[in-house]
């Protein structure tokens, strides 16, 4: 009797100890997104895959900036069974050859923090000089100006249409330019304040006829003084 016990409690153990969870990539643990225009959200899926024989528990994805991991069908993967993880990419704020990381943390025995890696070459068609503008010490009534250089480096003749910004006393003048290849334009702008604040954080965003660029942001930031004399 007290060997056949003994041996159910071996063979709950045994089997206790290889009920476990596995995950893979079904495509693989890297990727890459190849030519990415600036300012472009892209999306990627991936499948993950339980190999192991007990429930797949996904508890978070952590990612490196500029990109975001989310499961799209569940957090809970059956044996044999696959997830959709979607990432998605901003290439906003980069430009040039990017590297980036995910780590999915899940109760697999294997590969409890597995690593997702992608690369990608983020390519600016039109490019501004400076990147953001600075109006520092900026006088109420008092007129300030900035210049901003676009550069076409792509194919094809961009046109500007038009700006917007929500910073009162901020203005700058579109009058249909067009920028063709391989040339730049510089344009003015001015900032004639019309209230103090401390802290300007603001931008101004300029729009084209390009098909991948859009729009152009160019943020704004400065502190506005009263008036000199007052």
């Amino acid at each position: 009797m007290r060997s056949c016990i003994l041996a159910l409690l071996l063979l709950f153990a045994a089997t206790g100890a290889i009920a476990q969870a596995s995950i893979e990539v079904a495509e693989g643990p890297s990727f890459t997104l190849g030519k990415v225009y600036r300012g472009a959200v892209v999306d990627h899926h991936v499948t993950l895959k339980n190999t192991g024989s007990d429930t797949l528990v996904v508890s978070r994805v952590d990612v490196s900036c500029g990109c975001t991991g989310s499961l799209l069908s569940t957090d809970h993967i059956p044996p044999g069974g696959t997830g959709t993880l979607n990432i998605t990419f901003n290439s906003r704020n980069f430009r040039g050859t990017v590297h980036k990381t995910l780590t999915v943390n899940s109760n697999a025995a294997d590969h409890p923090q597995l690593q997702i890696e992608f690369d990608g070459n983020v390519v600016e068609e039109l490019m501004l000089t400076p990147e953001y503008l600075w109006f520092q010490d900026a006088a109420i009534g008092e007129r300030m100006t900035k210049t901003i250089t676009i550069t076409n480096g792509g194919d094809v003749p961009v046109e500007l249409t038009g700006f917007s910004t929500e910073l009162a006393g901020l203005n700058t003048v579109l009058t249909g330019q067009t920028i063709k290849p391989g040339e730049k334009i510089e344009i003015p702008v001015e900032f004639t304040p019309e209230k103090p604040n401390p802290v300007v954080a603001d931008r101004l965003t300029i729009r084209t006829n390009h098909p991948r660029q859009k729009e152009l942001v160019v943020p704004v930031y400065g502190n506005i003084r009263p008036a000199t004399g007052k």
